[in-house]
């Protein structure tokens, strides 16, 4: 019976060790700050695509005027 168990442990070591090196880089790396980085990224990214199709309607708005005259 205790020859099952220590197969059974030997058997997980690998993976429970792969998952203990994974948390030990996440940590490391500060994953919260890289997350909080992107999403500040993000807002600024959507703030630009919008103030870009303002002035696009703007343009359209412009040309389609310029095409009923």
């Amino acid at each position: 019976m205790k020859n099952q168990w220590i197969d059974l442990f030997f058997s997980w070591l690998p993976f429970l060790s792969l998952i203990a090196v994974w948390f030990a880089f996440s940590k490391r790396m500060n994953v919260t700050k890289m997350s909080t980085d992107l999403h500040e990224h993000y807002e600024r990214q959507i703030a630009e695509t919008q103030r870009m199709n303002t002035l696009l309607e703007r343009i359209a708005v412009s040309l389609e005027k310029r095409a009923t005259e």
